[in-house]
Parts: structure tokens; C-alpha cells; sequence
């Protein structure tokens, strides 16, 4: 599973609080499996992780990517950060978050 995150007006918290309400929203209208799975991740990645720790080093990732539009960086972050996902792809205004084995 991956989740799509807009960074270019919010922290990653923010935004992640956003993306559910819209999963919620569309959820409501239409119920799929995945959609509810994306919340649950969501739901948990919103109350177990320590958001300002990860701002910081979001921030610090962000000024290593320079002012190339096209540039990538996965995040080396301890186990416990990203729960319950299991790696984060950074570019200059968005997040990916990957849950499951085969992105690691």
C-alpha cells in the first residue's frame, strides 16, 4: 500500500490528517477495502508516531534536496517512526509512505 501525501502548504501531520478526512469523505460515498485499509494505516500512523521528531528530520531532508523539482530521497528512520508504515520517499513538496515488506 502506498499513501500520497501533499507537503507544499503542511507538515506531514497536517497533511496526513487531511488525506483521511478525504478517505473518510470518499469512503462514506463509496466503500472499497483499500480505501478502508489507507484509513486504518492512516488512523494509526496518526496516533502512534512522534510528529515532531519527524518534522525535523522531513526539514532536513527537504534542504538536502536542493531546488530540483525531480529529486528523490527515501528517509532512513528507526522502525518505530513511521508505524505503522515501512519507509517514506520524500520529494520537494510530497511524501510517499509505503506499508509492507516489498518496498523495504
Amino acid at each position: 500500500m502506498e499513501i500520497y501525501l501533499d507537503l507544499s502548504r503542511h507538515c506531514i501531520r497536517t497533511a496526513a490528517r487531511l488525506k483521511l478526512e478525504h478517505l473518510v469523505r470518499q469512503c462514506l460515498k463509496s466503500p472499497d477495502q483499500e480505501t478502508e485499509e489507507m484509513i486504518e494505516a492512516l488512523t494509526d500512523f496518526l496516533s502512534q508516531n512522534d510528529f515532531g521528531t519527524l518534522r525535523r528530520r522531513i526539514d532536513l531532508a527537504c534542504k538536502s534536496l536542493g531546488d530540483d523539482p525531480a529529486a528523490i530521497v527515501y528517509l532512513d528512520l528507526p522502525d518505530d517512526m513511521l508505524r505503522p508504515f515501512s519507509r517514506l520517499r520524500l520529494g520537494p513538496d510530497s511524501c510517499l509512505l509505503f506499508m509492507g515488506a516489498s518496498n523495504n
